[in-house]
């Protein structure tokens, strides 16, 4: 299983990126970039959004009384439950990058592969060619062979005429050399794409094999997560209902403040420019309150490298669906510079967001929860960002 990713070193980095605690700034620094001005208002709208919802579901209309001690050791139960979750679910979002991964290193090799069978298959025909021509080169020289120095200065009668006849036969020769290294080197260039091919077939199969054995792992955690909510029972299981509720309702919420927002002057189907990360940003907050699926990129189900690749394939821009992928392939952003577009990463990479400003993201969590919005400062895993 893959470790925790680490910064990726090269030269085209924004900045390092170091690690440090969640606390987050009131808003992203300004960098010139014109953003639509109701897609700017977008994180407060939502957050406010989502403080609202969250006090209804948790504290109804009026002031809560005391809780009778057999519900505050109801609770202690359901957050034991919960804390255990959460523990499988990050195991999942691992399992499942790992399973990502493989699947993304096997692309790159079926595409090497292709490549490669290509280059295979024009190097035997350069060596078809050059075998063509030595044979019948071999062929003329058997029926005409060359002239002596004493045949040509007979034949042509000055030693001038023969010096000029005897550097035409030397160019020949020249040719002849040619066409055999040609030949050599088709043959040298062959043998080693043919070695590489079969590197590449075995490369293949051992990814074919590991994602295979990631996907069963990320159903036996999935099976696990299960087992621990079948063996909850009566009032515990409705509390854990509840707050899975509470979660799809804040989502619901954050979805109904953008609509509210893009009435207000923000037109959904007129997105921000290709050239700013804000337009994915507007595609990922479509898709709130969209369930999450292990190994999903479509708008039916995300998991969180998913909804990114999917949100920036609508704006043109490339990023593979997964998240080691997408950490080592893009600059880092120096941490506290972080604008709307970038994707930040948590629990040691195997899981990740977009940020949408104000010091808030949009994900999709993990089994169970839906695509929605959430504060940096509520994760103490915080890794660092890249910028597409």
């Amino acid at each position: 299983m893959r470790g925790p990713i680490r910064p990726f070193p090269g030269g085209n980095a924004v900045g390092t990126v170091p690690r440090r605690s969640p606390a987050r700034p009131a808003s992203a620094p300004s960098t010139g970039r014109t953003v639509p001005l109701t897609l700017r208002r977008l994180p407060t709208v939502l957050g406010l959004a989502v403080l609202a919802t969250g006090a209804i579901l948790l504290f109804g209309t009026g002031v809560a009384a005391p809780e009778p001690a057999a519900i505050q050791q109801k609770r202690a139960q359901v957050e034991r439950i919960q804390s255990e979750l959460a523990a499988i679910d990050a195991e999942v979002e691992r399992a499942a990058e790992a399973y990502n991964g493989a699947r993304y290193r096997l692309g790159l090799i079926k595409v090497r592969i292709e490549r490669n069978t290509r280059q295979i298959q024009g190097t035997e025909a350069d060596l078809e060619r050059s075998r063509t021509r030595l044979a019948e080169r071999l062929r003329s020289l058997y029926v005409n062979p060359p002239p002596t120095f004493a045949e040509v200065l007979v034949e042509t009668g000055s030693v001038t005429a023969a010096t000029g006849e005897l550097d035409m036969l030397d160019e020949i020769s020249e040719m002849d050399a040619g066409v055999v290294s040609t030949l050599k080197d088709s043959k040298a260039r062959l043998e080693a794409l043919r070695a590489q091919l079969i590197v590449d077939q075995r490369q293949a199969a051992a990814q074919v094999e590991h994602a295979a054995a990631q996907k069963q792992r990320v159903e036996s955690l999935l099976a696990q997560r299960q087992a621990v909510l079948d063996n909850v029972k009566g009032e515990l299981r409705e509390m854990i209902r509840a707050e899975q509720e509470r979660k799809r309702r804040i989502a619901a919420a954050q979805k109904a403040a953008l609509a509210a927002a893009r009435a207000g002057g923000y037109s959904g189907t007129a997105l921000p420019s290709g050239g700013s990360n804000a337009g994915a940003v507007a595609v990922a907050l479509q898709q709130l309150g969209t369930p999450y699926v292990w190994g999903g990129a479509a708008p039916g189900g995300f998991d969180c490298s998913g909804l990114a690749s999917y949100a920036f394939a609508q704006i043109g821009k490339s990023v593979p669906h997964y998240t080691g992928a997408i950490w080592s392939a893009f600059p880092h952003v120096v941490s506290g510079t972080e604008e709307p577009g970038d994707m930040v990463f948590f629990n040691g990479g195997a899981h990740m967001g977009i940020y949408i400003g104000n010091g808030q993201f949009v994900h999709a969590p993990h089994t169970g929860d839906v695509v929605r919005i959430a504060n940096l400062s509520d994760r103490g895993d915080y890794m660092g960002a890249v910028r597409a």
